[in-house]
C-alpha cells in the first residue's frame, strides 16, 4: 500500500474558506473510481498548547500500489482535481507532497 500526503499551508484568516473549498473540490474529481484507489481523508489543522501553531491542511490518499497512484496522476480525473484552485493569497507557503509505502 502507498499513502500520499498532500499538504497545504493556509493562512489562518482563510482556514474556513479553504475547508469549504476542499470539501467541494474533492466531491467533483472522481478519485473513488480510479483503479487502485483505497481511501481518502481530509485533515484540518489543529493546534494544542506548547506546540507550534499548525496551519497545514492535509489530503491523505491510500493506494493499492505505486503504479495505481502514478496512473492517477496522469489521468483526466487528476487534471480536474487541480482546476479551480483557491487564490494564491490564501496560502502561507507552497503545497508539498509526501509519498510513503507501508512496511510489511
Amino acid at each position: 500500500m502507498v499513502t500520499v500526503l498532500t499538504k497545504f499551508p493556509i493562512k489562518e484568516e482563510f482556514s474556513k474558506e479553504y475547508a469549504t473549498h476542499l470539501k467541494d473540490a474533492v466531491t467533483k474529481h472522481e478519485i473513488e473510481q480510479q483503479e487502485g484507489f483505497v481511501e481518502m481523508k481530509l485533515l484540518a489543522p489543529q493546534s494544542i498548547p506548547h506546540i507550534a501553531e499548525n496551519n497545514t491542511f492535509v489530503i491523505e490518499t491510500i493506494w493499492r500500489d505505486m503504479k495505481s497512484f502514478m496512473t492517477y496522476t496522469q489521468s483526466e480525473a487528476f487534471k480536474k482535481s487541480h482546476e479551480n484552485m483557491p487564490p494564491r493569497d490564501w496560502f502561507a507557503g507552497r503545497p508539498t507532497v509526501e509519498v510513503y509505502e507501508t512496511i510489511d
